[in-house]
């Protein structure tokens, strides 16, 4: 036979073995079925929280006569910020500040937490930004809902789409929470915030407005001047911790957002991974921020960044319009394979590969390959 004839064949049994590989696969995707979760019942009053928590912002906005804007906010949360105003720090991605406003990640923080292993009553450290006011919501309602007792320190500065309106700041919409009765919380100490060699990152114009916010809000000012006194503001924020803490340890460090005095300006702050942290990677850098100084004292790290790649994590849709009704994603409806047919599954079709190549080196090879697929789908 020609070579082309062998071509044929070889092709031939390739797209046989393809279709098959193709069926099997979705006869494992159906045989998933939803697990039984205890920890449901958190999820849901935690995200149910953080939705009543938006609307009331939301109302807050409409009140002010603030305006939503449906280009940038489709889905007319009032969460998300303008693209810029004196109050903005640095740039931000409005597809990532759309992702945050999904109720469902309260369920993500909650589900961190418990993977943190806090129990009702324990002390929590926070440090929140003005970037990302959704997810300090979700934070809290994680908090509320498993009754922890979060010390929080702000930054008023938000990147771009954050909470950057004047009369509308993260702060803000903390006392306007409080005084609703949704959460009890009220920031220790407030910082302008920003990432730059300047007074938070912002003119003279936007320190005005930031500094007014904080007065308003009676919370006390914590000066940060950028990467010049950076080590200073890092001992600084942990003493507050400390004071707050009345000498105990919180059970976890929360931080939302990208902050320069959370993440610090040491090379180890680009490889920080994001979500929950169980030991942070070490460094001996001068000017590390507080994640890295918490995980030196044993404490575990949840770190909300790069929040599209954690709401894939956790099985949540990226910038959804409209936005998901609650309980959605695979974290508030976990499911699992059944092992049975997926194993059956993987032996079919190394049978057919073996009937249809019989070349025992390539077999063994994707043997190996397909044996790590499954394992990970299983999550063996």
């Amino acid at each position: 036979m020609s070579d082309s004839g062998k071509d044929r064949i070889g092709n031939r049994r390739l797209w046989i073995v393809s279709v098959l590989a193709v069926v099997l696969i979705l006869g494992i995707e159906a045989s998933k079925k939803v697990q039984k979760d205890p920890k449901l019942e958190y999820k849901l009053a935690s995200a149910r929280r953080a939705q009543e928590a938006f609307d009331a912002i939301k109302r807050e906005r409409l009140r002010l006569g603030i305006s939503i804007d449906r280009k940038n906010d489709p889905n007319e949360t009032g969460l998300i910020g303008a693209e810029y105003t004196d109050l903005t720090s640095s740039l931000g991605s409005l597809s990532a500040k759309r992702t945050s406003t999904n109720p469902n990640f309260a369920g993500v923080i909650l589900e961190m937490l418990f993977k943190a292993g806090v129990k009702a009553g324990d002390p929590v450290a926070v440090s929140f930004s003005g970037s990302f006011p959704a997810l300090n919501v979700a934070v809290l309602s994680a908090a509320y809902v498993l009754e922890l007792e979060p010390v929080i320190i702000s930054s008023l500065g938000a990147s771009m789409y954050g909470a950057n309106h004047p009369r509308l700041t993260w702060l803000d919409m903390e006392r306007v929470l409080r005084g609703k009765g949704i959460f009890p919380y009220a920031s220790e100490a407030a910082s302008l915030g920003g990432v730059l060699e300047t007074k938070g990152g912002m003119d003279g114009q936007g320190i005005h407005m930031g500094l007014d916010a904080i007065r308003r809000n009676g919370v006390t000012y914590i000066r940060e001047e950028g990467s010049g006194t950076l080590k200073d503001d890092v001992e600084r924020r942990l003493a507050i911790f400390d004071k707050a803490l009345s000498g105990r340890k919180p059970a976890v460090f929360i931080n939302v957002g990208g902050n320069l005095v959370s993440l610090g300006s040491c090379p180890e702050s680009y490889a920080l991974p994001t979500g929950f942290v169980s030991k942070v990677i070490t460094s001996d850098h001068p000017k590390r921020g507080v994640i890295f100084r918490m995980s030196e004292r044993g404490i575990p790290v949840i770190h909300l960044l790069n929040i599209k790649s954690i709401a894939v994590r956790y099985g949540l849709p990226i910038d959804p319009i409209p936005l998901p009704p609650v309980p959605s994603g695979r974290v508030m409806k976990p499911q699992r394979y059944s092992f049975g047919i997926a194993l059956s599954g993987l032996i079919l079709l190394s049978i057919i590969l073996v009937a249809t190549t019989g070349q025992k080196p390539r077999i063994s090879r994707s043997m190996k390959r397909m044996s790590r697929i499954f394992s990970e789908v299983l999550g063996k």
